[in-house]
């Protein structure tokens, strides 16, 4: 006997992935060989209820059709399904063996390896202006500065300043707790994005992730000392309604950092060492802040990580909530209305589902069209954070997360460490349980200010590598290899995120070597051009922002996926026209000759890189073409 059941292959599984409430999934299970009396079912389990659903059962030969109708929950939740074939006397499980979705296998029992089917609110949007955007992360100290008569007024005298850009990172202790002090600075600030923001246009870029802008020691600024007043290394509050305008004009939009489960204990708030006078939590008893902290009684206090110099919150602490997220003039409403268009949420892992579903509410209050990033590094969908079942993408907190997985697999295939198909089957899984609306969201990055540099990753560097650079061998190969993956980035569906100067090259290790400054009188000139051809690329062709998705071929070092309109609509229901996309990528070092079956697309032409002159011969139902080495192919129907 043998059992068969795909989880991405339409007749098993209708409709595909994630489904809104109340809808009805269709399900289906292929049994060779049982006997007439067999009997099947749908083991279907849901917030700690199971239910057996009867599978009504058809004869094709040897072959039995098992098919079912499910009517999903009301309310959002994860639902897991696995099937029970009973025949004999004998039960048969199959579940999802691969814990990814697809293909399962069989098993002794149901009780573990089901498959997911994430149920998220019928009501849930994500605001149509993100959705297919390319994203510039910018750390601020150090990506460009405009001072007056060249000057960089710092605003402590234990600062250290670097007027040159090419001096190495300096590494202080803290002058109060144990631990790097980050007081070095490069001037970056406010006026150097804005008059920098044509060259970020340049790249195609329709956003700007800003990690934080807010008072604080350190130059990284996660130690926030006052959240609503801008670090006056970077500017005031009138340079930043200025970045919005300018940015805006140019049809850019900024998103802030916020980082809100836990403070600076340098801070307006804590003021541990009386930088803001007497008041504080730490100093005085009766400090309105009091509440937002948990103290012992020695006077220590629960901080972030064990780091000191970061006491943590109490996210729900009524008085906090008020001043973060409710009052009239809270954190988040008073950025939004300055100009922000939304806020990507550190470490989201710790910040309770009530204050995210509060901070939603009150965000969608003020600017309906503001957008919600969540740092997650897994799967967001299924993630279980300090014992807890998270509920991020259920359609009533997050709008997206930074979606390190497409990172970790696409780099992992791009260097050899997975075959395409281990890589894709990884990639899928991500499709499969996020909403759709999500899916066209998230954040696709290859590095952040918490990652080594791409460049330095790709060509064969490890985290700890520091300062060290390429040799000019590896470093022409990790080249070709970042292309790769930024033409997966630009061509995949999500918010490709390009973190500041990858485009130019630049090399590092983890933190903070990822965090050096723009070389902006140094830059690779051949790889910020293929950037920028790739980067408007995406801008300008409808079908890679809201177009469906398929994998083509998926084998060792090939990767070819299609992106396409069905039916003239795009994913999410939009008309759209015939437009068809052939992407694929070679990462070994010889060239690989490849024949995809397009015959469901239907492309009368197929042109390389959209250009009329270079037409593609079809033979029949084939796409026959060769991928160089270490590169990528990009075919269309549609010529410029």
């Amino acid at each position: 006997m043998k059992l068969y059941h795909n989880s991405r292959d339409g007749r098993f599984r209708s409709p595909f992935g994630a489904v809104v409430t109340g809808s009805t999934v269709a399900l289906r299970l292929d049994v060779e060989e049982c006997s007439s009396d067999a009997e099947a079912f749908v083991r279907v389990w849901c917030m700690s209820e199971e239910t057996l659903y009867p599978m009504e059962i058809s004869r094709r030969g040897k072959t039995s059709v098992c098919r079912a109708e499910i009517t999903v929950p009301s309310e959002p939740c994860l639902l897991w399904y696995s099937f029970c074939l009973k025949d004999g006397g004998d039960e048969h499980w199959y579940v999802n063996t691969g814990l990814i979705g697809g293909e399962g296998g069989e098993a002794d029992c149901g009780d573990e390896n089901n498959y997911q089917i994430t149920v998220y609110d019928k009501n849930f949007t994500v605001p149509k202006w993100f959705s297919g955007q390319v994203m510039y992360q910018i750390f601020p100290d150090r990506f460009f500065g405009v001072h007056e008569n060249g000057v960089i007024e710092k605003s402590r005298e234990e600062y250290i300043i670097h007027y040159d850009r090419y001096e190495h990172i300096s590494f202080n202790s803290h002058p109060y707790e144990s631990g790097p002090a980050c007081n070095d600075f490069y001037g970056g600030n406010l006026k150097g994005i804005i008059e920098k923001l044509p060259y970020i246009k340049s790249l195609g870029v329709g956003v700007i992730y800003l990690n934080p802008i807010f008072e604080a020691y350190s130059n990284h600024k996660y130690d926030t000392a006052n959240y609503k007043r801008i670090d006056p290394m970077f500017g005031t509050e009138e340079d930043f309604s200025r970045l919005c305008k300018e940015a805006e004009k140019l049809g850019i939009r900024i998103i802030l950092d916020g980082v809100f489960s836990h403070t600076g204990a340098d801070s307006i708030y804590f003021n541990k060492y009386g930088s803001y006078g007497e008041g504080g939590a730490y100093r005085d008893e009766n400090s309105p802040y009091r509440s937002w902290y948990s103290f012992d009684e020695n006077g220590g206090y629960a901080s972030w990580w064990g780091c000191s110099n970061l006491p943590n919150v109490n996210e729900i602490d009524p008085s906090y909530l008020d001043y973060i997220l409710r009052d009239e003039d809270s954190v988040i409403k008073k950025w939004l209305r300055l100009g922000a268009s939304g806020w990507r949420l550190d470490v989201a892992d710790e910040l309770p589902d009530e204050f995210i579903q509060i901070l939603r509410k009150e965000v969608k209050s003020v600017k309906p069209d503001a957008v919600i990033i969540g740092e997650v590094w897994e799967d967001a969908s299924n993630k279980v954070a300090y014992g807890k079942q998270r509920k991020y993408l259920l359609g009533q907190e997050l709008d997206s997360v930074m979606n390190y997985p497409f990172k970790d697999n696409v780099t992992a295939y791009i260097m050899g460490f997975k075959g395409a198909e281990e890589a894709d089957n990884a990639l899928m899984s991500i499709i499969e349980n996020y909403p759709i609306p999500v899916v066209y969201s998230l954040m696709n990055l290859l590095g952040t200010h918490d990652t080594m540099r791409i460049k330095s990753m790709l060509g064969g560097l490890g985290a700890e590598c520091g300062s060290e650079r390429l040799n000019s061998g590896m470093e022409d190969l990790a080249s070709y290899r970042l292309l790769c993956a930024v033409f997966m980035q630009m061509t995949m569906p999500g918010v490709p995120s390009i973190y500041y100067g990858d485009e130019v090259g630049m090399q590092g290790g983890r933190d903070p070597f990822c965090r050096a400054p723009y070389p902006w009188r140094s830059v690779d000139i051949d790889l910020l051009s293929r950037y920028r051809k790739l980067g408007q690329l995406r801008q300008s062709t409808p079908v890679l922002k809201t177009g469906f998705f398929r994998t083509l071929k998926a084998e060792d070092a090939v990767y070819v996926y299609a992106r396409y309109f069905k039916d003239n609509t795009d994913v999410f229901g939009n008309s759209a026209d015939d437009s068809f996309a052939l992407c694929a990528v070679n990462r070994s070092f010889e060239p690989k000759t490849v024949s995809v079956d397009i015959s469901d697309y239907k492309p009368k032409r197929l042109y390389f890189g959209g250009i009329a002159e270079n037409e593609l011969q079809l033979k029949g139902k084939y796409a026959e073409f060769t991928i160089p080495p270490v590169g990528y192919i990009y075919l269309t129907n549609k010529a410029n």
